[in-house]
């Protein structure tokens, strides 16, 4: 009997290592822009290389406003980002970290445990949650959640992360990315062809 723990252990295991590609949001890696009603940042010909908005996708989560494609013609959808509504929030950002908090839980529910998950404050004045929002808005403060080598559990995936931003005129957000397997390569590409320099 001794043995059947450790082979249930296994059979666990090999299940968690073999699960199907994941479709965050509806969002394949081959799907095309204009086939979920995404709009290009850029003036260009239907689904070329470029950035994309997606007021909503085929699988939408309320809890975000808009939706950020990155795109290469040929090979796909480089990575997907959900962002939520702006909001001018309190200096502790109170809601804001409620909503990082509820984006987290389902992320991790759907991904497993972030490998990395970060507060870290550039100045000490910055470590104060009384000025959180304001050191949010000045990069003094970085919170977020990181899932790294995701292709050990879904073939299609290299990474995903949660990040809580800031904007001095428009407030507090959250911005969840889902990058795709491939994605590093992907956005090169991009770049070379469109001259842009996205940060993912």
């Amino acid at each position: 009997m001794a043995a059947v723990p450790g082979l249930l252990a296994a059979v666990i295991s090999t299940a968690v290592a073999i699960q199907p590609n994941l479709a965050p949001f509806g969002v394949t890696q081959h799907a095309r822009p204009s086939a979920l009603g995404c709009e290009p940042l850029a003036e260009g010909p239907p689904d070329s290389t470029g950035q994309y908005v997606c007021a909503t996708l085929p699988r939408p989560d309320p809890v975000y406003g808009e939706y950020i494609l990155a795109f290469v013609r040929g090979v796909g959808v480089c990575n997907l980002t959900a962002i939520t509504l702006y909001r001018d929030d309190d200096d502790e950002g109170l809601l804001t970290r409620g909503i990082f908090a509820e984006v987290t839980a389902k992320m991790t529910k759907e991904l497993g445990e972030p490998d990395e998950t970060v507060d870290v404050a550039h100045t000490p004045a910055a470590g104060s949650d009384l000025l959180f929002k304001q050191t949010i808005i000045a990069e003094e403060r970085q919170v977020f959640d990181q899932w790294n080598h995701l292709q050990g559990r879904f073939p299609n995936l290299q990474s995903a992360s949660v990040v809580l931003a800031g904007d001095e005129g428009e407030g507090l957000a959250v911005y969840s990315t889902y990058r795709f397997a491939g994605n590093d390569d992907c956005m090169r590409q991009m770049e070379r062809t469109t001259d842009l320099s996205p940060d993912e």
